[in-house]
Protein backbone atom coordinates (compact mmCIF):
# COMPACT_ATOMS: atom_id res chain seq x y z
CA UNK A 1 0.00 0.00 0.00
CA UNK A 2 1.21 3.68 -0.96
CA UNK A 3 1.31 5.75 2.29
CA UNK A 4 -0.51 9.16 1.59
CA UNK A 5 2.66 11.09 3.06
CA UNK A 6 4.97 12.61 0.87
CA UNK A 7 6.68 14.75 3.31
CA UNK A 8 7.62 12.10 5.40
CA UNK A 9 10.78 11.16 6.05
CA UNK A 10 13.11 8.15 7.75
CA UNK A 11 12.70 8.55 11.78
CA UNK A 12 12.12 7.85 15.39
CA UNK A 13 8.46 6.11 15.87
CA UNK A 14 6.34 7.13 18.46
CA UNK A 15 7.95 5.55 21.83
CA UNK A 16 11.16 6.04 20.42
CA UNK A 17 10.31 9.69 19.75
CA UNK A 18 9.19 10.39 23.46
CA UNK A 19 11.96 8.31 25.01
CA UNK A 20 14.68 10.40 23.04
CA UNK A 21 13.35 13.11 25.80
CA UNK A 22 12.48 15.88 23.25
CA UNK A 23 11.09 19.14 25.16
CA UNK A 24 10.72 19.97 28.45
CA UNK A 25 8.18 18.80 30.61
CA UNK A 26 7.14 21.41 31.19
CA UNK A 27 -24.54 21.65 31.45
CA UNK A 28 -25.36 18.56 31.09
CA UNK A 29 -27.27 15.96 33.82
CA UNK A 30 -26.80 13.31 31.30
CA UNK A 31 -26.23 9.26 31.46
CA UNK A 32 -23.63 7.91 29.64
CA UNK A 33 -24.09 4.45 30.46
CA UNK A 34 -23.03 2.24 27.13
CA UNK A 35 -21.03 5.32 25.40
CA UNK A 36 -17.62 4.22 23.95
CA UNK A 37 -16.52 2.20 27.09
CA UNK A 38 -14.03 -0.62 26.42
CA UNK A 39 -15.34 -3.84 26.89
CA UNK A 40 -14.19 -5.91 30.12
CA UNK A 41 -12.00 -2.78 31.25
CA UNK A 42 -11.78 -3.23 35.13
CA UNK A 43 -10.27 0.15 35.26
CA UNK A 44 -13.10 2.24 33.03
CA UNK A 45 -14.68 4.42 35.27
CA UNK A 46 -11.61 4.74 38.47
CA UNK A 47 -10.29 8.32 38.75
CA UNK A 48 -6.60 9.25 38.46
CA UNK A 49 -6.23 11.32 41.14
CA UNK A 50 -2.14 10.75 41.42
CA UNK A 51 -1.42 11.78 38.03
CA UNK A 52 -2.41 14.21 35.53
CA UNK A 53 -3.46 11.98 32.59
CA UNK A 54 -2.53 14.46 29.77
CA UNK A 55 1.17 15.22 29.24
CA UNK A 56 2.39 18.70 28.50
CA UNK A 57 5.94 19.26 26.27
CA UNK A 58 6.77 22.19 24.89
CA UNK A 59 9.84 21.75 22.21
CA UNK A 60 11.85 24.23 21.16
CA UNK A 61 10.94 26.33 18.10
CA UNK A 62 7.39 27.01 20.06
CA UNK A 63 5.41 23.44 19.25
CA UNK A 64 3.05 21.90 22.17
CA UNK A 65 3.16 18.41 23.05
CA UNK A 66 -0.22 17.45 24.41
CA UNK A 67 -0.49 13.67 25.33
CA UNK A 68 -3.47 12.09 26.25
CA UNK A 69 -2.11 9.59 28.94
CA UNK A 70 -4.86 7.34 30.93
CA UNK A 71 -5.68 3.55 30.95
CA UNK A 72 -6.85 2.85 26.87
CA UNK A 73 -7.15 6.66 26.85
CA UNK A 74 -10.43 6.63 27.37
CA UNK A 75 -11.49 10.06 28.38
CA UNK A 76 -12.63 11.23 31.76
CA UNK A 77 -13.79 14.25 33.03
CA UNK A 78 -10.47 15.62 34.68
CA UNK A 79 -8.46 14.35 31.42
CA UNK A 80 -11.03 16.57 29.28
CA UNK A 81 -10.15 19.82 31.78
CA UNK A 82 -6.63 19.00 31.03
CA UNK A 83 -6.78 19.37 27.51
CA UNK A 84 -8.86 22.42 27.86
CA UNK A 85 -6.30 24.04 30.27
CA UNK A 86 -3.02 23.03 27.81
CA UNK A 87 -5.03 24.53 24.85
CA UNK A 88 -5.72 27.19 26.85
CA UNK A 89 -1.99 27.21 27.72
CA UNK A 90 -1.45 27.46 23.89
CA UNK A 91 -3.39 30.25 23.36
CA UNK A 92 -1.80 32.46 25.63
CA UNK A 93 1.77 31.72 25.79
CA UNK A 94 3.22 33.84 23.64
CA UNK A 95 6.38 31.37 22.73
CA UNK A 96 3.67 28.99 21.49
CA UNK A 97 2.67 29.08 18.59
CA UNK A 98 1.27 25.72 16.96
CA UNK A 99 0.49 21.89 18.73
CA UNK A 100 0.22 18.69 18.16
CA UNK A 101 -2.57 16.64 19.94
CA UNK A 102 -2.00 12.51 20.42
CA UNK A 103 -2.50 9.83 22.36
CA UNK A 104 0.00 7.86 24.30
CA UNK A 105 -0.40 3.94 24.39
CA UNK A 106 -2.58 1.69 22.22
CA UNK A 107 -5.01 4.38 21.15
CA UNK A 108 -5.52 8.07 20.06
CA UNK A 109 -8.56 7.63 22.37
CA UNK A 110 -11.84 5.48 21.63
CA UNK A 111 -14.32 8.22 23.44
CA UNK A 112 -15.12 8.86 26.58
CA UNK A 113 -15.02 6.94 29.74
CA UNK A 114 -18.81 6.35 29.95
CA UNK A 115 -19.16 5.59 34.19
CA UNK A 116 -16.80 8.41 35.15
CA UNK A 117 -18.90 10.86 33.65
CA UNK A 118 -21.87 9.38 34.65
CA UNK A 119 -20.59 9.82 38.26
CA UNK A 120 -19.88 13.45 37.71
CA UNK A 121 -22.46 14.23 36.02
CA UNK A 122 -25.11 12.68 39.12
CA UNK A 123 -23.69 15.62 40.94
CA UNK A 124 -25.17 18.24 37.83
CA UNK A 125 -24.58 19.80 34.95
CA UNK A 126 -20.62 19.44 34.15
CA UNK A 127 -19.00 22.80 34.12
CA UNK A 128 -15.21 23.07 34.08
CA UNK A 129 -14.61 25.10 37.62
CA UNK A 130 -11.30 26.89 35.90
CA UNK A 131 -10.99 30.48 33.99
CA UNK A 132 -7.77 28.53 31.88
CA UNK A 133 -9.98 26.14 30.09
CA UNK A 134 -10.38 26.29 26.30
CA UNK A 135 -13.39 23.67 25.11
CA UNK A 136 -11.31 20.53 23.24
CA UNK A 137 -14.05 20.38 20.65
CA UNK A 138 -14.37 24.00 19.85
CA UNK A 139 -18.67 23.15 20.35
CA UNK A 140 -18.48 26.65 22.78
CA UNK A 141 -16.33 29.88 22.94
CA UNK A 142 -13.73 30.66 23.46
CA UNK A 143 -12.51 29.48 20.91
CA UNK A 144 -8.62 28.52 20.43
CA UNK A 145 -6.81 30.92 18.06
CA UNK A 146 -3.80 29.32 17.74
CA UNK A 147 -3.53 25.67 15.18
CA UNK A 148 -3.37 22.29 16.37
CA UNK A 149 -2.16 19.15 14.49
CA UNK A 150 -3.68 15.32 15.59
CA UNK A 151 -1.75 12.48 15.17
CA UNK A 152 -3.77 9.68 15.83
CA UNK A 153 -3.40 5.80 16.00
CA UNK A 154 -5.27 2.56 17.28
CA UNK A 155 -9.22 3.90 18.34
CA UNK A 156 -10.09 7.32 17.13
CA UNK A 157 -13.88 7.01 17.53
CA UNK A 158 -17.22 8.65 18.94
CA UNK A 159 -15.55 11.49 20.82
CA UNK A 160 -12.02 10.57 19.74
CA UNK A 161 -13.06 11.13 15.89
CA UNK A 162 -14.84 14.31 17.44
CA UNK A 163 -11.69 15.94 18.94
CA UNK A 164 -9.22 14.81 16.05
CA UNK A 165 -12.26 16.94 13.49
CA UNK A 166 -11.88 19.76 16.11
CA UNK A 167 -8.16 19.68 14.59
CA UNK A 168 -6.77 22.06 11.89
CA UNK A 169 -4.79 19.37 9.63
CA UNK A 170 -4.64 15.59 10.97
CA UNK A 171 -2.33 12.49 10.63
CA UNK A 172 -3.10 9.02 10.87
CA UNK A 173 -1.06 6.07 11.34
CA UNK A 174 -2.45 3.05 9.19
CA UNK A 175 -3.35 0.89 12.16
CA UNK A 176 -5.60 3.86 13.14
CA UNK A 177 -9.66 3.10 13.22
CA UNK A 178 -12.75 5.53 13.02
CA UNK A 179 -15.69 5.59 14.20
CA UNK A 180 -18.80 7.78 14.54
CA UNK A 181 -21.29 5.06 14.97
CA UNK A 182 -23.40 7.26 17.93
CA UNK A 183 -27.06 5.84 15.98
CA UNK A 184 -26.26 2.02 16.94
CA UNK A 185 -26.74 3.33 20.71
CA UNK A 186 -29.74 5.80 20.20
CA UNK A 187 -27.72 8.48 20.41
CA UNK A 188 -25.90 11.16 17.96
CA UNK A 189 -22.41 12.63 17.59
CA UNK A 190 -23.00 15.38 19.66
CA UNK A 191 -18.81 17.04 19.76
CA UNK A 192 -19.54 18.68 16.37
CA UNK A 193 -19.36 15.34 14.00
CA UNK A 194 -22.97 15.76 12.75
CA UNK A 195 -21.48 19.41 11.69
CA UNK A 196 -17.77 19.03 10.65
CA UNK A 197 -17.71 16.01 9.08
CA UNK A 198 -20.43 16.90 6.68
CA UNK A 199 -18.85 20.00 5.58
CA UNK A 200 -15.15 18.63 5.07
CA UNK A 201 -16.05 14.94 3.70
CA UNK A 202 -19.95 15.74 1.73
CA UNK A 203 -23.20 14.70 2.77
CA UNK A 204 -23.44 11.49 1.15
CA UNK A 205 -20.04 10.47 2.77
CA UNK A 206 -20.29 11.68 6.09
CA UNK A 207 -24.23 9.99 6.53
CA UNK A 208 -22.91 6.76 4.89
CA UNK A 209 -20.95 6.55 8.25
CA UNK A 210 -22.75 8.75 10.77
CA UNK A 211 -25.76 6.43 9.75
CA UNK A 212 -24.48 3.29 9.53
CA UNK A 213 -22.23 3.05 12.38
CA UNK A 214 -19.78 1.66 10.18
CA UNK A 215 -15.97 1.96 10.68
CA UNK A 216 -13.27 3.02 8.36
CA UNK A 217 -9.55 3.63 7.96
CA UNK A 218 -6.64 6.09 7.48
CA UNK A 219 -6.74 5.86 4.12
CA UNK A 220 -10.56 6.22 3.42
CA UNK A 221 -10.17 8.97 5.83
CA UNK A 222 -7.49 10.39 3.39
CA UNK A 223 -10.06 9.92 0.62
CA UNK A 224 -12.48 11.54 2.49
CA UNK A 225 -10.43 14.67 3.09
CA UNK A 226 -10.22 14.89 6.92
CA UNK A 227 -6.49 13.09 7.02
CA UNK A 228 -3.51 15.29 5.71
CA UNK A 229 -1.17 12.46 5.42
CA UNK A 230 -0.67 9.04 6.09
CA UNK A 231 2.01 6.92 7.87
CA UNK A 232 3.19 3.68 9.35
CA UNK A 233 2.05 2.69 12.64
CA UNK A 234 4.86 4.64 15.34
CA UNK A 235 5.85 7.54 12.44
CA UNK A 236 2.37 9.48 13.09
CA UNK A 237 3.54 11.89 15.75
CA UNK A 238 6.78 12.43 14.26
CA UNK A 239 4.87 13.82 11.27
CA UNK A 240 2.28 15.81 12.96
CA UNK A 241 5.59 17.57 14.82
CA UNK A 242 6.70 18.14 11.64
CA UNK A 243 4.07 19.97 10.26
CA UNK A 244 3.83 22.03 13.41
CA UNK A 245 7.14 23.27 13.19
CA UNK A 246 6.98 24.40 9.63
CA UNK A 247 3.81 26.05 10.81
CA UNK A 248 6.16 27.81 14.09
CA UNK A 249 8.52 28.74 11.83
CA UNK A 250 6.17 31.41 9.92
CA UNK A 251 4.87 34.17 10.91
CA UNK A 252 2.56 33.80 13.58
CA UNK A 253 0.37 37.14 13.43
CA UNK A 254 -0.10 35.48 9.51
CA UNK A 255 -0.40 32.38 10.95
CA UNK A 256 -3.47 33.35 13.35
CA UNK A 257 -4.96 35.93 10.74
CA UNK A 258 -5.22 33.14 8.34
CA UNK A 259 -6.62 30.71 11.02
CA UNK A 260 -9.26 33.42 11.95
CA UNK A 261 -10.13 34.44 8.33
CA UNK A 262 -10.29 30.63 7.54
CA UNK A 263 -13.11 30.66 10.66
CA UNK A 264 -15.38 33.54 9.03
CA UNK A 265 -16.12 30.83 6.34
CA UNK A 266 -18.06 28.22 9.52
CA UNK A 267 -19.09 30.98 11.74
CA UNK A 268 -22.97 30.14 10.44
CA UNK A 269 -22.15 26.81 11.88
CA UNK A 270 -22.28 28.57 15.45
CA UNK A 271 -25.97 28.03 16.39
CA UNK A 272 -26.01 24.65 15.18
CA UNK A 273 -22.74 23.86 17.69
CA UNK A 274 -24.17 25.31 20.53
CA UNK A 275 -27.81 23.79 19.77
CA UNK A 276 -25.94 20.24 20.29
CA UNK A 277 -26.21 19.48 23.90
CA UNK A 278 -29.78 20.41 24.29
CA UNK A 279 -30.40 17.49 21.42
CA UNK A 280 -28.38 14.98 22.62
CA UNK A 281 -30.10 15.22 25.97
CA UNK A 282 -33.59 15.13 24.37
CA UNK A 283 -32.41 11.81 22.51
CA UNK A 284 -30.49 10.58 25.94
CA UNK A 285 -33.73 10.34 27.58
CA UNK A 286 -35.54 8.27 25.06
CA UNK A 287 -36.66 4.66 25.59
CA UNK A 288 -34.41 3.33 22.39
CA UNK A 289 -31.49 5.06 24.27
CA UNK A 290 -32.37 2.94 26.95
CA UNK A 291 -32.34 0.26 25.36
CA UNK A 292 -29.31 0.73 23.60
CA UNK A 293 -27.68 1.15 26.97
CA UNK A 294 -29.28 -1.94 28.19
CA UNK A 295 -28.69 -4.10 25.21
CA UNK A 296 -24.57 -2.83 25.26
CA UNK A 297 -24.54 -4.42 28.64
CA UNK A 298 -26.16 -7.27 28.19
CA UNK A 299 -24.29 -7.88 25.09
CA UNK A 300 -27.09 -8.21 22.82
CA UNK A 301 -28.77 -6.75 20.05
CA UNK A 302 -30.65 -3.61 20.94
CA UNK A 303 -34.37 -3.22 19.60
CA UNK A 304 -35.27 0.43 18.48
CA UNK A 305 -38.93 1.49 18.36
CA UNK A 306 -38.21 4.86 17.73
CA UNK A 307 -39.58 5.93 21.39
Amino acid sequence: MKLRDEGTSPGLGRRQFLAAGVGAAVGLNLNFDGIAVAQGDPKAGQQDPQRSTVTVEALAGGVLLIGIDRDQNLVDPATFVALGKAFYRLDHDDGLRAAVLYGRGPNFTPGIDAPAWAATLSAGPFKPDTPDFINPLATVPPLRTKPVVAAAHGAAKFFGHELFLACDLRVAATDTVFSQGEVTRALFPAGGATIRFTREAGWGNAMRYMLTGEEWGAEESYRLGLTQAVTPPGKELERAVDFAKKIASAAPLGVRATLASAHQLTAGEDPALLALAAEFQRINQSEDAKEGQTAFREGRKPVFRGQ
